[in-house]
């Protein structure tokens, strides 16, 4: 069992490489039943981001759109680097996952804004205000979670958005 990113340091090569090469196997990866096998998809997916970053954003795009909750999971947690350093790109990601039913995406994409909002805060305010008129209750779950952390240095930012939110 694969636990350990380590263990998988031929593919992240093999995915820095060839991109294209390696997502049928770390996707193969990321539906295992075991949450710490599924890190490992995660985890690959942001080495290989790194240097392949446009790349692996257009696979996750794809990946958002897949059927399983684990494949829609790894496609936010993938590009999370990404969604630090520049969260623009990873946007069309989490605008394809932003009403998702599944808890375990919805954390997710809640936790990529969190991240996001470290070093943008004003871009997820905007992206959170966009989507708290969406009227979707698994959107607003999402926002909700999302601007926890900006509560504290945004205060009267996150309450508008919160009272347009549909909960």
């Amino acid at each position: 069992m694969v636990t350990k990113v380590a263990q998988v340091s031929g593919l992240v090569k093999r995915g820095i490489e060839n991109p294209d090469s390696a997502f049928p196997e770390i996707r193969k990866i990321a539906v295992d039943a075991g949450w710490e096998v599924r890190e490992v998809a995660a985890t690959a997916l942001v080495e290989i981001s790194k240097k392949r970053t446009d790349e692996v954003v257009r696979e996750m795009i794809r990946w958002a759109k897949d059927r399983d909750p684990n494949v829609r999971r790894t496609s936010s947690e993938g590009p999370r680097d990404v969604a630090r350093r520049d969260p623009k790109k990873v946007l069309p990601v989490i605008e394809a996952l932003k009403a998702d039913e599944n808890l375990y995406v919805k954390k997710s994409v809640a936790n990529v804004l969190r991240n996001a909002a470290r070093k943008h805060p004003d871009l997820v305010l905007d992206v959170c205000r966009r989507w708290a008129r969406a009227g979707n209750p698994n959107t607003s779950w999402i926002v909700k979670d999302g601007l926890r952390k900006l509560k504290e240095s945004h205060p009267k930012e996150v309450k508008e958005i919160l009272d347009l939110a549909d909960f």
